[in-house]
Order: C-alpha cells, then sequence, then structure tokens
C-alpha cells in the first residue's frame, strides 16, 4: 500500500466508523506515552497536527487497525464494538486490503442522547 491509500483508507475507515449507529465519537487508541511522542513529533514539524484517531500499521501479515470509541449505552458496547469491527473488516475487504488484526476499545459509554463528536 502506498502512503495515498493508506491515508484513504484511514479517512475511509473514519468516515464509516463514525456513521454506524451506536458511536458517539473517535477517541485516541495509542496510550499516554504514544501520545507525548506524537505531540514532540508535532512539535518539532515531523508529523502533521492532522494525525487521524485511527490508527492503521502496515505489518508483513497485512493491515493492523486500532480504533478506540464512545458508544450510547442503549446501543450496547458489545453490539455497537462488533458492528464497528464487522465495518471495518467490509470496507478493507471491498478496497482489496488484508487485514492482520482489527482492535477495537470502548473508552466512554454515554448514557445520553447526544450527537457524535470527536475527542483526543
Amino acid at each position: 500500500m502506498t502512503e495515498d491509500d493508506i491515508r484513504k483508507l484511514i479517512d475511509d475507515i473514519d468516515t464509516t466508523v463514525r456513521a454506524i449507529p451506536g458511536v458517539t465519537g473517535l477517541f485516541s487508541p495509542r496510550g499516554a506515552g504514544a501520545k507525548l511522542v506524537d505531540a514532540g513529533a508535532r512539535m518539532l514539524g515531523i508529523r502533521p497536527d492532522d494525525t487521524s484517531l485511527i490508527h492503521l500499521e502496515q505489518t508483513e501479515d497485512g493491515a493492523r487497525v486500532e480504533v478506540a470509541i464512545g458508544v450510547q449505552a442503549a446501543a450496547g458496547a458489545v453490539e455497537t464494538s462488533c458492528r464497528v469491527q464487522a465495518e471495518i473488516r467490509a470496507l478493507c475487504a471491498e478496497q482489496h486490503v488484508v487485514l492482520s488484526e482489527i482492535h477495537v476499545t470502548v473508552v466512554h459509554i454515554d448514557d445520553t442522547s447526544h450527537g457524535k463528536g470527536a475527542h483526543r
């Protein structure tokens, strides 16, 4: 996959996940240490400020996708995360991308009925 292919796939995954019923937002799937390194890289100008909330890594076994989501309590965390995984799998198959892993982490459960958003 070229850098453009990766960027397009990340954007497509972002759009797809945000549109899934029950998803209230995306969060950074990376830990505190990785966030600190990312912030330093942005300050040095070697990483853009618009770093995606979707983490995609190309491995020798295929693409590894990490996404962290917020879910509406009424939609159910398990059901929503299963829908997210299925949609990512379908999107990658449609674009002929071999997947090695998909990690979906629920980091927030929203018991209100507010709309979708993005959080870092």
